[in-house]
């Protein structure tokens, strides 16, 4: 299994704790991803907080993703706990830093596939839909 890895960077001129608040709410991430995004658990403390599950896509394709470690404002982890189909190992990390002229967002995901050509496949795809969505709500 050969591993894949995405970085995909957006600068945006809105403050920090302003993008954070946006992307750590999973019903926004609609706007992002162009598929439907539905928190279906809460988390702990905090609706989106660790623990809290979204599920992404239409049935019966979609995918579980679980945060499993947040701090305000710095970063987001996540990973894959239901569906995925032929991706392992699924992880994602958001991690949010202040610019001079507002804030940037570093997304990086990474993930195994045993199947030879579809991680490439979806590494190019996600790196591709990731960077648009991001740019669509800069």
């Amino acid at each position: 299994m050969s591993q894949q890895r995405i970085d995909v960077v957006q600068d945006f001129r809105k403050p920090v704790e302003e993008v954070f608040a946006f992307l750590a709410d999973h019903n926004n991430l609609k706007k992002v991803f162009g598929i439907p995004v539905k928190r279906i658990r809460d988390g702990q403390g905090d609706v989106n907080g660790v623990g809290s599950t979204r599920s992404m896509g239409f049935a019966p394709l979609a995918v579980e993703e679980t945060v499993v470690g947040l701090v305000a404002n710095q970063s987001i982890d996540y990973k894959i706990t239901r569906g995925g189909g032929p991706l392992r190992n699924h992880h994602g990390r958001l991690t949010f830093s202040k610019t001079p002229g507002g804030s940037r967002v570093q997304w990086t995901i990474t993930f195994e596939s045993p199947l030879p050509l579809v991680g490439p496949v979806v590494k190019t795809v996600l790196k591709q839909g990731l960077g648009f969505g991001l740019r669509k709500i800069a």
